[in-house]
């Protein structure tokens, strides 16, 4: 038992997935005799490695990576099925990352509300505290799974779809059938809500903790990829009045000068790809995107010669330059710019959505460039807006999700195609490709998650 209580925070997703019923006898982390004050949930929350490093198997899938034709054999088979969207990404012998990761998170999160308000030596307020930055960590971690294992939300239906497990308890037995889509946003929502009802604080110490302004920054990209463009702004522009800090490229000399993440001020809440994710080659259209005045292009990418295996062309080098960095995948000031942008855009503000991406841009050209835009109207704001988000966004995934959202409307759907060792795969809207499946491990195990 002990061995068991000692290996829990490591071990319980695979706990989850082999079976609920095999471990009714191990002692749960809430249990008091291993959490009893208020100090010992801090310690929880603020378990950063845990909370805050999830996977990114969507990375090798989106339109921003590119894998050269001397490259594609030296990847591995996970890389290689995401790349080509495979029916099964993971062969009997593997586990997903991404699922126990996110899930572990969860499981964290869960130990802490259900247990942080009725422990002891604690203040209310340090309670409290406690209790609405695991609600948030709760929804960042159902936010990455519904957009990775289930569909689209489209705001023309129901979204009864099925999507994930909404697991709520710390519990050890607990079914696994999948919830729908839109009861997962739901839930979302209703835990974003409820830690700003508890008085998060607004801007933490740390960028790995959560706050406020990350509350308001996540509600504006959940409303984003919901098609809720107003809420979506609204809640963009109440993270911009909390902190709105961007890095002007033009004072570095070198990519080196990319400050490490807890010293960023862009980024409002940090979580990060996993480390096994980096180095992905990106594609030349995207690269052939940047100007050659955009400075983003020589910060923002790095030869691929500098990443291993190595290859020809360049990869995300944020995380090389600084390598405490890693890449992160929370939400960000450039990122409310853009939302902001984007929704202005099609809401039909031109001068509004315009004026959002010059901010930014301000600070990505070099001294003296035209980086100013106009549009004249609100169809040339929104692709400005999509252009600019591809290009300040890369690396990180974001595109995969992009993807989906813009599969929804005629004018932005399409069609991709790719070859990967000489066979070529193509992914269409909508298509069955753009849902990873659960590992098929886990549904044996567990015949509920495959219904």
């Amino acid at each position: 038992m002990k061995f068991l209580k000692f290996t829990l925070y490591i071990f319980l997703p695979i706990l989850l997935l082999n079976s609920c019923r095999d471990y009714v006898e191990v002692e749960q982390v809430g249990n008091n005799r291993i959490l009893k004050y208020t100090a010992d949930y801090r310690g929880l929350a603020n378990n950063y490695t845990t909370l805050s490093s999830f996977g990114g198997i969507h990375l090798f899938a989106n339109a921003d990576t590119e894998f050269p034709i001397a490259y594609q054999n030296g990847v591995s088979t996970i890389w290689a099925n995401s790349y080509s969207w495979q029916k099964i990404i993971y062969d009997p012998s593997q586990s997903d990352a991404d699922w126990n990761g996110l899930y572990l998170c969860i499981y964290y999160s869960n130990t802490i509300i259900d247990g942080v308000m009725s422990s002891q030596s604690g203040s209310d307020a340090e309670k409290k505290e406690i209790y609405a930055e695991a609600l948030v960590h709760r929804a960042f971690a159902y936010l990455q799974l519904v957009n990775t294992y289930g569909p689209q939300f489209d705001p023309t239906t129901n979204n009864s779809e099925k999507a994930v497990p909404l697991l709520l308890e710390p519990l050890l037995f607990s079914s696994l059938e999948r919830n729908t889509v839109g009861e997962v946003y739901d839930q979302i929502i209703s835990d974003l809500k409820n830690a700003l009802a508890n008085d998060i604080q607004n801007v933490p110490q740390f960028n790995v903790l959560p706050s406020k302004t990350a509350v308001y920054a996540l509600l504006a990209r959940t409303y984003l990829y919901m098609g809720e463009y107003q809420l979506s702004l609204d809640n963009a522009q109440k993270a911009l009045e909390l902190q709105k800090g961007l890095i002007d490229l033009k004072t570095f000399t070198t990519g080196f000068n990319y400050p490490a993440l807890t010293k960023n001020p862009e980024i409002i809440f940090s979580k990060t790809l996993l480390f096994g994710y980096r180095g992905a080659p990106l594609s030349n259209d995207l690269l052939n995107s940047f100007e050659s005045n955009d400075l983003r292009y020589n910060y923002y990418t790095m030869a691929g010669t500098s990443f291993r295996p190595g290859f020809v062309g360049r990869g995300f080098g944020i995380a090389n330059y600084s390598p405490t960095t890693g890449i992160n995948i929370g939400v960000s000031v450039p990122e409310m710019y853009l939302i902001a942008a984007e929704c202005n855009a099609r809401l039909n503000k031109t001068q509004e959505a315009v004026d959002n991406l010059n901010i930014l841009r301000a600070k990505r050209y070099s001294a003296g460039s035209a980086y100013q835009i106009t549009a004249a109207n609100s169809t040339e704001a929104l692709n400005l807006a999509l252009t600019e988000r591809q290009k300040e966004l890369i690396g990180r995934g974001f595109r995969w999700f992009d993807q989906r959202r813009l599969n929804l409307d005629p004018v932005y759907k399409k069609t991709y195609t790719r070859v990967f060792k000489g066979e070529t795969y193509t992914l269409e809207p909508n298509s069955a490709g753009y849902v990873f499946p659960i590992n098929q491990n886990y549904i044996d195990l567990n015949p509920e998650l495959g219904k």
